[in-house]
C-alpha cells in the first residue's frame, strides 16, 4: 500500500518548532543546511529552551554533564542535542568530543560507569563501548583505537550468534537472574548501534555473515522476554552490571491490538522506549515491514493522539520529545507526529 505523507509534512512544518521543522527539511527533504532559511533556522534551534538546557550543562573543558553514561552524563547530553538537530559539527559537540578524546580533560571528570572496567576486560564493551557509541554518533575516525576495537568486538559478538541453537548456549538461569556465561560472546545493543553507525567493515562477506546472523538471532530471541546480566568477577567485585541488551522483541511484527497494548501498558515509557526501538533498527536488522506500514497507518488515519493515553504521553516526552514546551495541544501532537513519521519515513519510502 502507498502512503502519502505530504499533509504531515505540511502540517509540521507550519506548526512544529524550528527543530522539528530543520529535521523535516534535511532528513526527509533532503534540503541542503547552507541553504539560508536553514542557517537561519539552525540559529534558532540554539536559543531553544531544550537545547540551552543541555548546552548548559557544558564544562569549560567541554566535558558535558557528571560522568560519561548516565541520564545527565556526556552520552545524554550529546545524544539529546543530536537529536533536536544539533550538528556533530558544532563547536559545541567538537569541544565535547575533544574532551572525551584527551586524557588529560577526560580524567578529570568521571570518564567511567560503575562495572565498565569489568565489561571491557570481559570483551563485552563498556567504558570503550560508551566512547566508541559516542564518536560513532558524529562521524569521528574508524581508525581511532577505541573505534577499531570497538568494531571488531561487534562483530565478533554479532557472528558468534550462528554458533547457537538456544539462549542457555550462551547463559545461564540463576536463582534470581539470567547472566551470560563467561566469555560467552553475543551481541548487544552497543554491538548493533555501532555496526550501523560505521562503514568501514561492511564488504560483502561481512554484511552476508550480519544478516545472516541477525536473522538466527532474532529466531532465537523473538519469545524470549528474560534480560540477561554480567556477573561481575571477584577481581571487580563481583555483582552484577549491564550489558546493554539488544531490544530483539523490537523487531518482531506488530499489529494495531500489540500497539494499542503497548500505548496503554502501565508501564508508562513502553510507547516510547518501543518507538525509540523500532525507529532505530538498521534496514540490515529489521526483519518485517509490518510494524512501520501500521505507524504509517495511524498517520493517514489521524488516530495517534486518540490511542495514546494521558500518562504514556507524557513519558514519550521524557523520551523523545523535542518540542520546547507542550502548553498546546498542536505542540504535542507535532512532536508525536514526527517520531511516528521519523520511524517509519525511510522504510515507507524505500
Amino acid at each position: 500500500m502507498e502512503y502519502n505523507f505530504q499533509k504531515h509534512v505540511d502540517f509540521l512544518l507550519e506548526n512544529a518548532c524550528t527543530s522539528i521543522r530543520y529535521l523535516v527539511h534535511k532528513d526527509m527533504l533532503k534540503t541542503p543546511t547552507d541553504e539560508p532559511f536553514m542557517k537561519e533556522m539552525y540559529e534558532e534551534i540554539l536559543q531553544q529552551a531544550n537545547v540551552q538546557k543541555h548546552l548548559s550543562a557544558q564544562h569549560p573543558d567541554g566535558w558535558f554533564g557528571n560522568g560519561i553514561h548516565g541520564c545527565e552524563d556526556m552520552d545524554s547530553h550529546i545524544s539529546a542535542l543530536l537529536s533536536i538537530g544539533i550538528e556533530p559539527n558544532s563547536p559545541y559537540i567538537q569541544r565535547a568530543i575533544e574532551a572525551l578524546t584527551t586524557p588529560e580533560i577526560a580524567s578529570q571528570h568521571k570518564n567511567w560507569f560503575i562495572g565498565g572496567e569489568a565489561l571491557d576486560a570481559e570483551g563485552r564493551g563498556g567504558n570503550h563501548a560508551i566512547i566508541a557509541q559516542i564518536l560513532s554518533w558524529v562521524g569521528y575516525s574508524e581508525d581511532y583505537p577505541i573505534m577499531a576495537e570497538q568494531i571488531a568486538l561487534a562483530q565478533e559478538h554479532l557472528f558468534a550468534v550462528l554458533d547457537y541453537t538456544s539462549p542457555d548456549d550462551f547463559s545461564v538461569k540463576m536463582k534470581n537472574y539470567r547472566c551470560y556465561k563467561p566469555n560467552a560472546k553475543f551481541p548487544g545493543a552497543n554491538h548493533i548501534s555501532l555496526l550501523n553507525a560505521t562503514k568501514g567493515w561492511r564488504v560483502a562477506n561481512n554484511m552476508e555473515t550480519a544478516k545472516a546472523a541477525i536473522k538466527h538471532g532474532y529466531e532465537l530471541m523473538k519469545d524470549f522476554d528474560e534480560y540477561i546480566t554480567y556477573r561481575k568477577p571477584k577481581e571487580f567485585g563481583n555483582g552484577v552490571v549491564g550489558p546493554f541488551n539488544y531490544n530483539w522483541q523490537a523487531l518482531r511484527p506488530v499489529d494495531e491490538n500489540d500497539l494499542r497494548k503497548i500505548m496503554k501498558s502501565s508501564y508508562n515509557y513502553q510507547f516510547g522506549f518501543w518507538l525509540g526501538a523500532v525507529s532505530g533498527v538498521p534496514d540490515w536488522v529489521r526483519q518485517n515491514t509490518q510494524t512501520y506500514e501500521l505507524l504509517a497507518h495511524i498517520l493517514v488515519e489521524d488516530t495517534f493522539m486518540d490511542m495514546l493515553p494521558e500518562k504514556a504521553l507524557n513519558a514519550f516526552r521524557k523520551i523523545m520529545g523535542r518540542e520546547p514546551n507542550w502548553r498546546k495541544k498542536t505542540s504535542v501532537k507535532c512532536d508525536v507526529m514526527f517520531a511516528i513519521l521519523n520511524a517509519c519515513w525511510n522504510v515507507i519510502n524505500e
